[in-house]
């Protein structure tokens, strides 16, 4: 099954939260469990050193030292035939099991015992072949450190259950704020969309009307009105056509992109372009085998649009220059004439749905008013971002930065 984006986030920080509550809280309890059994090892290691200061007298140097300092330390003699004599019991009791051979590595470090219960020990071989052994329970820091992850179990868990908490909220608020955003969008484009139909709905209603009661009976006057009836029945399939294809690049599960050579596909469409504008000074500055991923017939699309904009908004002279580049990562494709421009605050505007943003360019030029929006749908659904700005031709400049082939 596959999971949602928003699924994955809550996962992905759910597993961040549980793995830094759980590796901070269990550093800092190994920590302070290895505290607690350095400060045991130190006095087990004093007691020790004091008796290796007179060998002669071990037994009661270890004795003075334990005394001495109120040390809760065990003392023990091992003899040669492995008997255990008791010469000084903790408060906390020791299980003793020490063999000659545990005795023996003890002389080097200070080991832990492998009894019913758990402690440390050190030892001291003695004149006679004898072991002084020094113990002390570590009982105390083992429940310590158990009592401590269980709390740090208890604290991921709750942090955890914040952490969802919190980041349902968000998401909630998110999520109601998106839809608000797309609800307005979508009321905002049916508006735009219902609006640029009711204009050649009313018209080619009118003549109908009109032809249908014999008011236009001269045969101009009919051949007249069939020809506007025809137009305006053009411009609802260029509408409605354009209109289902926002509709499909908007949608989530889009087309299988593809691995394109932008360069071939940007030539050709400038080549043809200056085939049939044969008035104008079309430049092409295109770089060879420029590779994207990206669906063709949105990026030829794209270019088509930008074209046609071109020839119908600009007087038929004015030059035109195509250009396509790529620097590291990004490929920018630039589309730009040297005709009017547009007023100085659409460059800074947001494509929407059924921009306009000149008064000229009206809808008697035959354009539905949706082709920048259809180019910024194209470029976003590659991935890329596209932007409009003053042309150095002295018109407009259609920008549209892609990521190249990852691959």
């Amino acid at each position: 099954m596959k999971l949602t984006s928003t699924a994955r986030l809550r996962i992905v920080t759910l597993l961040i939260s549980i793995l830094l509550t759980m590796g901070i809280g269990t550093f800092l309890v190994e920590s302070t469990f290895r505290s607690e059994i350095s400060t045991i090892d130190s006095a087990v290691n004093a007691t020790v050193n004091e008796a290796r200061k007179a060998p002669a007298q071990a037994l009661s140097a270890a004795l003075f030292n334990i005394d001495q300092k109120s040390l809760d330390l065990s003392l023990y003699l091992l003899s040669r035939d492995g008997s255990l004599t008791t010469v000084n019991n903790s408060t906390q009791e020791i299980s003793e099991a020490i063999t000659i051979s545990e005795a023996r590595a003890a002389t080097k470090s200070t080991q832990s015992g492998k009894g019913g219960t758990h402690f440390r020990f050190r030892a001291l071989k003695i004149s006679g072949g004898d072991y002084l052994i020094v113990a002390a329970s570590s009982e105390s820091a083992l429940k310590n450190l158990r009592a401590n992850l269980r709390t740090v179990l208890f604290i991921t868990l709750i942090t955890s259950l914040l952490t969802f908490s919190l980041l349902s909220l968000y998401i909630g608020r998110l999520k109601r704020r998106d839809d608000v955003e797309a609800l307005s969008r979508m009321q905002s484009f049916l508006g735009d969309a219902s609006h640029e139909l009711r204009t050649p709905l009313t018209v080619i209603k009118g003549y109908v009307e009109l032809l249908s009661s014999g008011k236009m009976s001269a045969p101009a006057e009919q051949e007249r009105a069939l020809s506007r009836v025809t137009s305006e029945i053009s411009r609802m399939e260029s509408l409605i056509h354009d209109l289902l294809l926002l509709a499909e690049i908007g949608e989530s599960a889009q087309r299988i992109q593809e691995t394109l050579d932008l360069s071939e596909i940007a030539r050709a469409h400038a080549q043809d372009f200056a085939l049939l504008n044969p008035n104008r000074n079309v430049r092409i500055e295109i770089v060879g085998e420029i590779k994207v991923e990206a669906v063709h017939d949105y990026l030829s699309r794209f270019i088509q649009n930008a074209l046609n904009n071109i020839s119908r908004h600009t007087p038929e002279n004015v030059p035109v220059t195509i250009s396509l580049t790529q620097s590291g990562k990004v490929v920018t494709l630039t589309i730009e004439d040297g005709g009017p421009g547009l007023p100085e605050g659409a460059y800074r505007e947001k494509v929407k749905s059924l921009n306009r943003f000149d008064p000229s360019r009206s809808r008697d030029t035959g354009g539905s008013g949706l082709g920048m929006s259809i180019m910024a749908a194209v470029v976003t659904k590659s991935g890329g971002e596209m932007r409009l700005r003053k042309s150095g031709l002295g018109g407009l400049a259609v920008v549209a930065e892609l990521p190249t082939y990852r691959g």
